[in-house]
């Protein structure tokens, strides 16, 4: 029998259809529903997937046996009460980032997840279960640029669009500060600080930049965001600076994307799947094995047979916390 995944929401679409595709195509992992409160979502979902169970009802899935993991892509506000009653019908989670507006009603998931002895992460954290991620893990680690100085990492795009052909920036979750916790700069941070915890493998300790409305002032929550952080390897060594510029604040064509790591010996760029070396004069490209970012099929993998999951709700709670400390002044 293959590994049952059910959605509760679709709001975060940019995910929520992704998981969708790669439940739907593979030979592991099965598609079994998609809740939804919106008709929209559940119009699309039964034209697109005419064999998966679609509702309004959350418990509709949640009662079926053949679901194993439930997929939040709910608005972050809704996220917490969605993952403890999925808890509680005794289902893995994994929930939309951030997956919840505070530390404490995160604290609150944490909680249920240990109480119902059931997996709960946030999808950021399921980068690290792709060979490309290991692969790069692997190179730090192995010393392959000498001793990690630092991290760069440019997210520079545009507001986000409600719904697949509806404008950038018209009105929805993201944009609304009683269904999001924040702006711009977590949106895309969180990604880059998890990346940056599990390769380098130690926690940040210290931050600092700004947050602002440079475009879009009219916005409750951030356009821009730039930090300085410091990351303190658990293994006591030399700290590493992380560097992130997030932003909704892109004219449409006008985004921009870049990731560099920078050590004593050189420097790893990426290209395509590809991780490319320069070090001590000379460059030399890794090619990892190709796979979805998020790659359900690795995580169905790990919790049918009790296997190693290299995040858990541990990182959901670092992660979360790393990106609120620079809006409190570090």
């Amino acid at each position: 029998m293959r590994f049952g995944v059910a959605l509760l929401g679709l709001d975060h679409w940019y995910t929520a259809h992704g998981v969708c595709d790669i439940d739907t195509n593979s030979e592991s992992v099965a598609l079994i529903g998609v809740q939804s409160p919106h008709e929209l979502h559940r119009t699309w979902a039964s034209e697109k997937y005419p064999m998966i169970t679609v509702t309004d009802d959350p418990t509709v899935l949640l009662s079926r046996d053949d679901v194993h993991l439930i997929a939040i892509c709910a608005p972050t506000a809704d996220a917490p009460a969605l993952a403890k009653q999925a808890l509680a019908a005794g289902k893995h989670v994994v929930a939309v980032k951030p997956s919840a507006t505070t530390l404490a009603a995160l604290d609150d998931v944490i909680a249920a997840a240990k109480s119902a002895g059931k997996f709960f992460g946030s999808f950021e954290g399921m980068q690290r279960l792709t060979p490309r991620v290991l692969k790069l893990r692997e190179l730090i680690q192995s010393g392959a640029i000498g001793t990690p100085l630092s991290y760069h990492q440019i997210g520079h795009g545009g507001l986000p669009s409600p719904w697949p052909g509806q404008p950038s920036g018209a009105p929805s979750w993201w944009i609304d500060a009683s269904k999001a916790p924040t702006g711009a700069w977590t949106d895309h941070a969180i990604y880059a600080i998890d990346l940056a915890r599990f390769v380098f493998g130690g926690e940040v300790v210290w931050s600092a930049g700004l947050i602002e409305n440079r475009v879009h002032t009219e916005l409750a929550l951030e356009d821009y965001g730039i930090a300085l952080l410091k990351l303190q390897p658990d293994s006591g060594g030399s700290p590493v600076s992380l560097m992130l510029e997030d932003t909704w604040a892109a004219a449409p064509g006008g985004g921009a994307h870049r990731v560099l790591f920078i050590g004593t010996h050189g420097q790893i760029r990426p290209e395509g799947n590809d991780w490319v070396v320069t070090a001590n004069g000379e460059e030399t490209r890794h090619t990892p094995d190709a796979s979805p970012f998020f790659h359900l099929e690795a995580l169905a993998d790990a919790l049918t047979n009790n296997t190693d999951i290299p995040w858990s709700a541990a990182d959901a709670r670092a992660n979360f916390a790393a990106c609120l400390a620079l809006y409190s002044g570090g």
